[in-house]
């Protein structure tokens, strides 16, 4: 450095370098920790923080801050460390699970680019107004093509964290409490596998294809279980096997149920049961892996009727047609389960729902998708069959 004593230079360099190590470390630890990029402002101001020293200054987490996001941030952050915790329901007073957490991250990506493709500097707690709601909606849907779920989604962690920081009197806007400011949800026509299609899928030959057998059987499990994807293809790490029922403590909803081992379940069960008595279940494979997989079992099982369903196109749904196996996934064994116990089994719907974990009768024959008519036969031939009996 020209003009500066050695002494002075090598001061300055030294200091230079402590600087950027201090920037690198903050930055490297905001990515690992929320992958995503930190806000400028915010950013430059906790370096010049931990570069003064200053200890005067409130700690991140309990610092009010207008931006939206940096709230959100701040509540990830704590949902991870346990120290947010859930405030009601069956697991009130539990910390959040990594499935919520992520789904909270996926928000927060969401609203980063959004603020990217709208050339936003921020997005303070003063911004979440109307016209915030309808251009993010259409951000969503015209130049993302998202779906309406996921719409409803992200406008549900929105009024959450807006309500969680209104109460930290760090807001006192009350747009997002609007009747207007609504978390939606599209109906689906999402199918389910009778009796006879379950039987066909029990059936199909997968010698010499053992990857297309074990993704057989996670799905009959689930199809006769009725449990999520995400309980059923991880059996050997929850589940307890009792007699004539499985335990388990459900991932989404953190409830303890008991699944009743009916025939296909047994049979599947001791097949991967152990010299010992142990119970190794299927083994878990992720649930793209599945879908696929399902997909190929479903045609070999000659499931191609077609069949035609909605899908989401810019916020609204179109009509199309496609061979039945193809319209299959993951949650159509859970769907199964439900609609043949209530359709084919004529279980009442109360029996059925403390499994499923539907929490009312009407979101309960949404999810089957009970039609008027197949309502009016059900009846019917309940009615008929007493009679005759």
């Amino acid at each position: 450095m020209k003009g500066l004593e050695s002494m002075e230079a090598g001061a300055i360099t030294e200091k230079l370098s402590a600087v950027r190590t201090t920037v690198e470390n903050h930055y490297r630890e905001h990515v690992n920790r929320f992958k995503t990029y930190p806000d400028k402002g915010i950013f430059k101001e906790q370096v010049m923080e931990s570069i003064s020293g200053d200890t005067s200054a409130q700690k991140e987490e309990d610092r009010p801050d207008p931006s939206l996001l940096n709230f959100f941030e701040r509540q990830i952050r704590l949902s991870r460390e346990g120290k947010r915790l859930i405030i009601k329901g069956p697991r009130k007073g539990k910390p959040y699970r990594e499935n919520t957490i992520k789904s909270y991250e996926g928000t927060l990506a969401l609203l980063r680019d959004y603020m990217g493709n709208r050339k936003l500097k921020t997005l303070d707690f003063d911004h979440i107004t109307m016209d915030f709601y309808y251009d993010i909606r259409n951000y969503m849907f015209e130049d993302a093509s998202f779906s309406l779920n996921y719409f409803g989604k992200v406008i549900k962690h929105v009024k959450l964290f807006m309500k969680e920081a209104e109460e930290e009197k760090l807001h006192s806007s009350t747009v997002y409490r609007s009747k207007a400011f609504i978390k939606v949800e599209e109906e689906t026509d999402a199918v389910y596998n009778d009796i006879k299609q379950l039987d066909a899928i029990y059936s199909v030959d997968l010698t010499g294809h053992p990857g297309l057998k074990n993704a057989r059987d996670l799905y009959l499990l689930g199809s006769w279980s009725g449990l999520r994807f995400q309980d059923y293809s991880v059996l050997v790490e929850k589940a307890r096997v009792s007699g004539d029922f499985i335990h388990i403590e459900t991932e989404k909803t953190g409830v303890f149920v008991a699944i009743p081992i009916l025939p296909v379940t047994r049979e599947i069960l001791e097949r991967y049961r152990l010299e010992d008595g142990t119970y190794c279940y299927p083994k878990p494979i992720s649930n793209q892996k599945l879908n696929d997989y399902i997909k190929i079992i479903g045609k070999m099982a000659g499931l191609t009727q077609p069949v035609t369903i909605s899908v989401p196109d810019g916020g609204k749904r179109i009509k199309i047609t496609i061979p039945f196996h193809d319209a299959m996934g993951t949650h159509t064994a859970r769907r199964s389960f439900a609609t043949n116990m209530y359709k084919h089994y004529r279980l009442p719907a109360l029996s059925i729902m403390k499994i499923t974990g539907h929490t009312t009768e009407a979101n309960f024959f949404r999810y089957i998708r009970m039609t008027p008519e197949e309502n009016a036969q059900f009846i019917l031939d309940t009615v008929i069959a007493r009679t005759a009996g």
